[in-house]
């Protein structure tokens, strides 16, 4: 069975001059109707740099497309709709097709997919709005045609419909629908036997795509699509088609995830703060996807496109006298886990001074951050405005759903005053013994002084 990819390239082979409008889908002929073969389409999932890549799957469903006539004003060629799309069958990498007759297929993405960064994207994948300082992760879906077959020349239509679901971090595409276009020709040979081949398949953007007519009445290989919109300028049907409306052609279907990262620090002010104590925080992720892995930043790692910590990853046992939570020392987590719940609770160690970077919080969820105080008394400040805390304290607590990336600062304040009338100040004390010195020696020296003129 020989295997088409969809391409670019694919969309310039004509139809044979056989492939007239004469016929009509379905008419009675002596073809002997051909088995349609494979073709492919591909998947983009882009996200952040420092995101990680979501358990996620995404649901399709291919259907008939809508035949269009032949045009000769307009200088279009007949599509027919595509015969039996409940018998295409999906397979690949993460690709689902449980009931091969129900024409549905799920493609599935999960934590530890294979991701390629922006800078290093090739000709070959088609990635819509793709940024720098971005990576995607990739499926691709083989659509098995062997069980359909064609039984006349022609251009046959097919519509792939990704379903919304709202998945959390998703957007969507605003055109949900890509088309999918099988060319079957004639290549009767000189012993005049009728026989068909399918030549190729043909992936569009938009279902109002149409097929350009030949000088031979045939298909040019080309796709446009005039403005259709009433308020749109007047175009004259028969004027020469420019490269913007070719621009219909297709690789695939492009998401986007949508992930913030949430930054909290450490600082100490007061007479009695001690500048090298440990502090711990505890983390509390929410609404989470489940299995999603969150990396966490302590260092700067000179990529301009992610968001970094400055904070010691591992800290030995009883670093300080001041420090009272780290007895056994700690080795701080490279990363923290999603459960099964959607939930994850971590412990954290700052001292005054340092931050941690948690990256890749997809869209939607909630966090909450405790600052172990001890005897400090707490405060923070913090530029997430879906914060629900009201008294900014020891706890910092977003309830609605992270929208930004978040930056929370916890100052902690410890300042002691020296009591009065008790105890004398560290300069009387010295003024006092500085006196009595002088005293003594005045009295050593007078009894010196006596004893030498008794003598």
């Amino acid at each position: 069975m020989k295997k088409y990819r969809i391409t670019a390239a694919a969309a310039a082979m004509a139809l044979s001059a056989a492939m007239m409008t004469t016929f009509t889908a379905g008419a009675a002929t002596t073809y002997t109707p051909v088995a349609g073969g494979e073709t492919e389409f591909d998947k983009y999932l882009v996200m952040d740099e420092g995101a990680n890549v979501p358990n996620v799957t995404f649901e399709y469903t291919i259907t008939a497309g809508t035949a269009q006539p032949f045009s000769e004003g307009g200088k279009t060629i007949a599509v027919y709709a595509g015969p039996d799309p409940d018998k295409i069958v999906f397979s690949g990498t993460d690709i689902t097709d449980e009931t091969t007759t129900d024409a549905k297929f799920e493609i599935e993405f999960a934590q530890g997919d294979t991701t390629t960064l922006a800078a290093a994207v090739t000709d070959s994948d088609q990635v819509k709005n793709l940024d720098s300082g971005e990576k995607y992760a990739k499926k691709t879906a083989t659509l098995d045609f062997s069980a359909v077959t064609f039984d006349e020349p022609g251009i046959y239509r097919y519509i792939i419909t990704e379903t919304n679901s709202a998945k959390q971090g998703i957007v969507y595409d605003s055109d949900l629908t890509r088309v999918l276009d099988v060319y079957v020709e004639d290549i009767t040979g000189t012993d005049g036997t009728p026989t068909l081949q399918v030549a190729a398949y043909i992936l569009h953007a938009t279902e109002e795509a149409t097929i350009s007519l030949s000088d031979a009445y045939g298909s040019d290989g080309n796709v446009f699509n005039k403005p259709t919109d009433p308020e749109a300028p007047t175009v004259d049907p028969t004027a020469p088609t420019t490269a913007e409306d070719l621009d219909y052609k297709s690789q695939g279907f492009t998401n986007e995830y949508t992930s913030y990262d949430l930054v909290f620090s450490k600082a100490v002010s007061g007479n009695q703060a001690s500048k090298d104590k440990y502090f711990e925080f505890t983390v509390t992720i929410e609404n989470a996807v489940p299995g999603t892995q969150f990396d966490v930043s302590y260092q700067d790692d000179n990529n301009a496109a992610t968001t970094d910590g400055d904070a010691d990853k591992t800290i030995a046992a009883n670093p300080n006298s001041a420090t009272t939570v780290l007895g056994d020392g700690a080795t701080q987590p490279d990363f923290i886990t999603v459960g099964d719940n959607g939930t994850v609770t971590k412990k954290f160690y700052l001292q005054h001074g340092q931050k941690i970077a948690i990256r890749g919080l997809a869209e939607g969820t909630k966090y909450t951050i405790v600052d172990g105080k001890e005897d400090y008394k707490p405060s923070y400040a913090t530029d997430d405005e879906k914060d629900t805390t009201t008294d900014k304290l020891d706890t910092a607590k977003n309830t609605a759903g992270i929208e930004q990336d978040v930056k929370v600062d916890f100052t902690n304040t410890r300042d002691g005053q020296i009591p009065t009338g008790i105890i004398l100040s560290v300069a009387a004390p010295a003024v006092i013994g500085i006196i009595t010195l002088a005293g003594i020696s005045v009295l050593v020296y007078r009894n010196r002084r006596r004893e030498t003129e008794e003598d």
